[in-house]
This record gives C-alpha cells, structure tokens and sequence, in this order.
C-alpha cells in the first residue's frame, strides 16, 4: 500500500507535457534613425546619437518643434511639417550643429498602428 502511495506522486512527475511557458511581451521597437542614420548625424557620439534621435521622434509625434542638446557640445532643431491629408505621414527638418557647424537633414515620418514611426 505504501509503495502505491509513493507512485502517484512519482507518477506526475513523469508527465510529457512541457512545463508552461510565461507570455513574453515584446519590446518596443526604438525609433528610427532617420536623417540622424545618415549623413547629418556620422560626426554624433552614439550618447549624442541617442539624444536626437529621441528628440526626432518625439518632434514627428507631437507635430512641434523640439530641440535638443548633447553631452559634447552638439545640437540640434527638429521641425516638423503639417500632417499630410489622407497619407497619415508628415515630413521635417532636422538641423544639428556640430562643432559649431550647421549641417541639415531632411525626412519622413508616417502613422503606424502605435503611433508615428520616423521612414526616412
């Protein structure tokens, strides 16, 4: 009788099915480099990188202008453009001075379904 007690327990543990598996939220995607991916944006540390780029989008999202400033001296102006009837996209400008240098970028940011995305 003991012996059968034992193997019940014993029993499920030798189950098959795989333990449960805890969802996983997906992260959220960053946001895109846009013109600070490219030209305008090369001479940027990856902290001053950083900056603009979260500036950009946060300039494309709210549809005003935003500025930023980096740790090493560099900055920069995002303007946005008019949201573009019945596209859901809107273009801007992105001007970073480096070392004193103006150096100016143009691109594209659209809707998506979790807001506005930087495409060029």
């Amino acid at each position: 009788m003991a012996s059968l007690l034992l193997a019940l327990p014993l029993a499920a543990c030798n189950s098959s099915a795989p333990p449960p598996v805890a969802a996983v939220a997906a992260a959220p995607e960053p946001p895109a480099p846009g013109v600070v991916g490219g030209g305008v944006g090369r001479e940027l540390d990856e902290k001053d990188k950083a900056v603009a780029i979260a500036a950009q989008q946060e300039a494309v999202s709210s549809g005003s202008v935003k500025s930023w400033k980096g740790g090493h001296g560099a900055y920069g102006f995002i303007t946005p453009g008019p949201e573009t009837a019945g596209a859901g996209c809107r273009d801007y400008t992105h001007k970073i001075f480096i070392n004193g240098r103006p150096q100016e970028g143009k691109g594209q940011a659209c809707k998506s379904g979790d807001g506005w995305r930087v495409t060029s």
